[in-house]
């Protein structure tokens, strides 16, 4: 059984269309047509009904195959479109096939015609397979997005959930040693919870603006020590750059480990102090800086194997989730730096 072909044909002489029917009908399509030679029968013709192809003169006293090329497209139709016309140039032809017509066909040369339409038939079916392909993956990645951003803020939740719980526990328990280790805690669960939540509201959702998450980072934690910002000053220098959520992590971990130590450790109660933070970033390489104008660090303590389980966990960050270097300056109170790259 013959396959139905529809096609719609942009022609003024009613001779020139019938010779185009003619060569048609010595194709395996059973031909369906309308000859239409102005841009309101045009538009009529395209609204009333699907066309397999436009064959479409080039020059009309009323109507161009531009004209034509251009309605088509205004519509966002895919249609296989072939200028037939008897005086187009090379330089012409080019420039129709630059606009977006598939083919063209010379009149003197009418036998091209229904091998022109059967290939642009097949390239028609390859576009059409091709565009539900990507709209099919179109909707997966936004089914995707939708999951990951409701798996992050559920991350963040169930954090919080934590941190409620042992906030709640905390008030059981007298030992000030055991009150810090439960602050401790918290504070850890809010730095991998701030990250989630970052990414929740982020049009990225593998990578953290580390710049904006650290400002909010400290914040809390000075909050949580009751700091008074005139007493306890904090510099923050840091490169508006992203970091994976491997890496912001663990980064964000490192940093209120060691600022939590300023805090507790480095100023001897009230005295006024300054906490420096600098991140930077060349190429995928980033330097941390965190350092403070306290004390200073021990001279007889290897920070490395120290029994303070925040400068461990620094140490085992560093080197197994970042595989990064540490190194510790004591020239001017205490001050950690530490390299590692970007990751994902």
């Amino acid at each position: 059984m013959a396959k139905p072909l529809n096609v719609l044909i942009v022609e003024d002489s009613d001779d020139d269309a019938l010779l185009l029917v003619r060569e048609l009908k010595h194709s395996d399509y059973a031909l369906s047509y309308l000859r239409v030679d102005t841009p309101e029968a045009m538009h009529a013709a395209l609204e009333e009904q699907e066309w397999d192809a436009i064959l479409s003169d080039y020059e009309m006293p009323h109507f161009s195959g531009l004209g034509a090329l251009k309605i088509m497209q205004d519509k966002g139709l895919d249609v296989s479109f072939i200028i037939v016309s008897g005086k187009i140039g090379e330089d012409v032809a080019a420039g129709i096939m630059k606009a977006g017509a598939h083919d063209y066909v010379m009149k003197s040369n009418l036998w091209r015609l229904v091998p022109a339409v059967e290939r642009e038939l097949r390239e028609a079916v390859i576009r059409r397979e091709r565009r539900e392909a990507n709209e099919q993956i179109e909707t997966a990645l936004r089914e995707k997005e939708v999951l990951l951003r409701e798996i992050h803020h559920r991350v963040k939740n169930n954090m919080q959930v934590i941190s409620s719980i042992l906030r709640l526990q905390s008030r059981y328990v007298s030992d000030e040693k055991s009150l810090e280790m439960f602050k401790d805690s918290q504070n850890r669960i809010m730095s991998i919870a701030l990250v989630h939540e970052k990414l929740y509201y982020s049009n990225d959702l593998t990578r953290v603006n580390i710049k904006e998450y650290l400002n909010d980072l400290l914040g809390n934690l000075l909050k949580s020590y009751t700091m008074d910002k005139n007493i306890i000053s904090l510099d923050i220098s840091v490169d508006d750059a992203a970091l994976g959520i491997d890496s912001a992590i663990p980064c964000g971990l490192i940093i209120g480990e060691l600022v939590s130590n300023s805090l507790k450790h480095a100023f001897n109660g009230n005295k006024y102090g300054d906490i420096r933070i600098s991140l930077r970033k060349n190429g995928d390489t980033f330097k941390l800086i965190v350092g403070d104008n306290g004390i200073g660090f021990p001279e007889d303590v290897d920070f490395r194997n120290t029994e303070s389980l925040g400068l461990r966990l620094v140490t085992l960050i560093t080197e197994n989730q970042l595989n990064g270097e540490i190194n510790l300056n004591r020239n001017k109170g205490t001050e950690f730096n530490i390299t590692f790259k970007g990751g994902k």
